[in-house]
């Protein structure tokens, strides 16, 4: 035995050296995701891998160069991207159909071709094998070999991509309307985290970051509510075209006095006020008249079916002359990749400059300091277990509805009860504050289906939500 190991374990003697295993293997990392399957859990529904008939943001133009192929997982599945020859990204199954192997591990050797690193089979942006190297000019495996291709599409610096099995719907059904305006100007930033992506996407539209998750971060210190304020009943919602979730006005004026939320709050069972302290009152005077000031610029205006929490991962929201994007795409159970947008339609040069200057200081604050936030409090969120939901998951649960009844291509994997458990607690919920359940909000699919109908072909006909 070494002296280290020997050392190893007599400081696992000492004071605190229980906390090493206190939760056993896994520690402080996120647990690993279970999918439920009870009749009595909508979440049962949700594929664990995302809802694959949609475009998504795969990466962006500038990480694809001519020599290299790019690697990347997209719900599970292996991505290769490489440039054709006419300059544009392509995507294929990161598998070549020889003999298995990764092609992102191969070479552009000619512009616009990818060959693969085994036998250097190599193809076009279509997936056409249209050399074999160790063959020759004369092998046969030309015009035979196919890789299986995505379709792609770049807006904006960002190449997305159909994950879907059947033909892509027209690429305007899923991506936001700036992304076809010539005068729109789209930041991103990407991140990581450690949950499944439906864990991601309903962290929203709660009274969760009311002097508590953001109680800290640089963006709600600036607020003397601390963010959205604190409120017993839940948000009230609406479904817009069976395609998203709009938050509706009210719930935030639950404590109101004379017209005036109260800053601090007394809770009687623990004799004591939230917050704690009072010190965000010596400059939120100063920084909330410096944020109306952006009131006085033009709103960024967006359709009422682009605003919320939207097919099929995104939630939209309006920083009045700005507006934020935050898209969550499945990578695998476990990991979900986070994509920011931050759209604004700059008036003159100069504001287009001095939003690009401050960009770093925007996205730092914005993407990190406060979704990280987000990430860190919802990360250990177990699907597998039942939940006890208040008046105030009444926004949750619409979005859950609106995703098992009217998502693409959703089959009914589990025969879940028209209103669950968790959904009941809600309505209960509503009703002890006097308010009518939001029972209806989302319209049922009657054909059997559970929502999940076939892709719209583009250019095709089709009838009205």
């Amino acid at each position: 035995m070494s002296v280290l190991t020997t050392l190893n374990k007599i400081r696992a003697n000492y004071p605190g050296g229980w906390k090493r295993y206190a939760r056993g293997y896994e520690g402080e990392n996120t647990p690993q995701f279970v999918q439920p399957t009870s009749p009595d859990d909508r979440r049962s529904l949700v594929p664990a891998l995302g809802l694959r008939e949609y475009w998504y943001p795969a990466i962006s133009d500038k990480g694809v160069g001519w020599k290299k192929p790019v690697g990347m997982k997209i719900m599970g599945e292996d991505i290769v991207f490489f440039r054709d020859k006419n300059g544009e990204v392509q995507a294929l199954w990161d598998y070549c159909p020889h003999r298995g192997v990764y092609l992102s591990l191969g070479d552009c050797f000619w512009k616009g071709y990818l060959s693969c690193p085994y036998h250097g089979a190599t193809y076009d942006g279509n997936g056409e094998c249209v050399e074999f190297i160790t063959e020759g000019p004369d092998s046969k495996m030309v015009g035979r070999l196919h890789a299986k291709k995505y379709p792609t599409r770049t807006l904006k610096g960002i190449v997305f991509i159909w994950m879907g099995e059947g033909e892509p719907v027209a690429i305007e059904e899923d991506v936001p309307p700036e992304f076809f305006e010539d005068h729109s100007v789209i930041r991103h930033a990407w991140n990581y985290w450690h949950c499944n992506w439906m864990i991601a996407l309903e962290n929203t539209f709660d009274a969760h970051n009311c002097f508590l998750v953001h109680r800290n971060s640089v963006w709600q210190l600036r607020n003397r509510l601390g963010g959205r304020p604190r409120t017993p009943i839940g948000y009230r919602a609406r479904a817009v075209s069976n395609k998203v979730v709009k938050l509706m006005k009210g719930a935030e004026n639950f404590y109101e006095q004379d017209g005036k939320l109260p800053y601090k709050m007394y809770y009687p069972r623990v004799n004591g006020y939230w917050p704690l302290t009072s010190y965000r009152l010596l400059w939120s005077w100063l920084t909330e008249r410096i944020d109306a000031q952006q009131r006085l610029e033009p709103k960024f205006e967006t359709p009422d079916e682009w605003e919320g929490t939207r097919l099929p991962g995104m939630q939209r929201i309006s920083h009045w002359n700005c507006f934020y994007t935050r898209w969550v795409i499945p990578v695998d159970e476990n990991l979900t990749r986070v994509i920011y947008f931050c759209s604004h339609r700059p008036r003159s040069q100069a504001e287009a400059f001095k939003r690009a200057l401050l960009w770093p200081v925007h996205n730092w604050m914005r993407h990190f300091n406060f979704s990280d936030q987000d990430y860190d409090a919802m990360r250990t969120s177990r699907y597998q277990h039942p939940e006890y939901l208040s008046s105030t998951d009444s926004y949750l649960i619409t979005v859950r509805r609106l995703f098992t009844e009217h998502a693409r291509g959703l089959d009914r994997i589990v025969d879940v009860a028209d209103q669950t458990t968790a959904e009941k607690l809600v309505y209960a919920g509503d009703e002890a504050f006097g308010m009518t359940p939001m029972t209806d909000v989302v319209e049922r699919r009657s054909n059997g289906t559970n929502g999940a109908h076939e892709p719209e072909v583009a250019g095709a006909n089709r009838d009205d939500d």
